[in-house]
């Protein structure tokens, strides 16, 4: 069934640039009522005023649970409820497995994996006691990776939060289910946004492929607004991704060879 997006109350972490940043663009000119929450208060706030009234931009570092709660009820006070929670904060991590530290793995979890749950657990509350509208209570959508589906060399860290964001998606999407909140799981392939420069400030360069696809943000968002109108189970802004991917799980030492090809000599 459609939800009208006109109106619709949606949360959107990770807002102040890149995909949660088109998101918020796209879903603003449809006339949803948004708060936007990331590090960069400052951001976040020139973005609102692009965007015109109603909007509200609340400072969090999800990697902080005590931050990700008041978030909620920040967003709750503003909006009346919430709608569609959108988890979005993240960031990349580059380094062999046997290279990354147990800080390093530390804080990545905490951010892309424990940031999305410390959300969903305080929104979820919110969303049980509301009415039915359209047959929905609310969405949880996770901005997970198509690297959920396979693991990348020298990527592992990151690759291993975005399956754990899919695992969550997959059982939250039937826990909830009698309560009528759709649980969606997104994942983009390489996407022109900042993570690049963000997952350098953690590490290495992030390495990509020559012929490794990138979509600009707005495609992904545009993906991403169609499966909040009308949820799904998943969304694969590139469908090729997924067809590969899916021919990956069946033959592995194909897979295995053609990232073998990619490694530095």
């Amino acid at each position: 069934m459609a939800r009208s997006l006109t109106g619709m109350r949606v949360l959107i972490t990770g807002a102040s640039a890149g995909i949660g940043m088109a998101l918020a663009q796209g879903l603003a000119a449809q006339g949803a009522l948004l708060v936007l929450a990331a590090r960069r208060l400052d951001r976040l706030e020139w973005l609102c005023q692009d965007l015109g009234p109603g909007h509200r931009a609340l400072a969090c570092d999800v990697a902080d649970p005590a931050q990700c709660a008041a978030l909620v009820a920040g967003a709750q006070a503003h909006l009346g409820g919430i709608d569609t929670l959108v988890c979005n904060a993240g960031y990349g991590l580059v380094g062999d497995i046997a290279q990354t530290s147990i800080a390093q793995w530390e804080a990545i979890l905490r951010t892309n994996l424990l940031g999305t749950t410390a959300c969903i657990a305080a929104a979820v509350p919110v969303m049980v006691a509301q009415p039915l509208a359209s047959g929905y209570r609310g969405q949880v959508m996770i901005v997970s990776s198509a690297l959920a589906r396979r693991g990348k060399p020298g990527a592992g860290a990151y690759c291993a939060t975005k399956a754990a964001q899919l695992s969550v998606a997959e059982a939250l999407r039937l826990e909830l289910y009698r309560s009528h909140i759709a649980v969606t799981s997104v994942h983009p392939v390489n996407t022109a946004t900042e993570f690049d420069q963000a997952a350098a400030s953690h590490g290495p360069a992030w390495r990509r492929g020559a012929r490794d696809p990138v979509q600009p943000a707005a495609v992904v968002a545009a993906a991403m607004i169609r499966a909040i109108a009308r949820p799904r189970r998943e969304v694969w802004p590139h469908r090729p991704a997924r067809h590969l991917l899916a021919l990956a799980a069946w033959w592995p030492g194909l897979a295995d060879w053609a990232l073998r090809r990619q490694l530095p000599p």
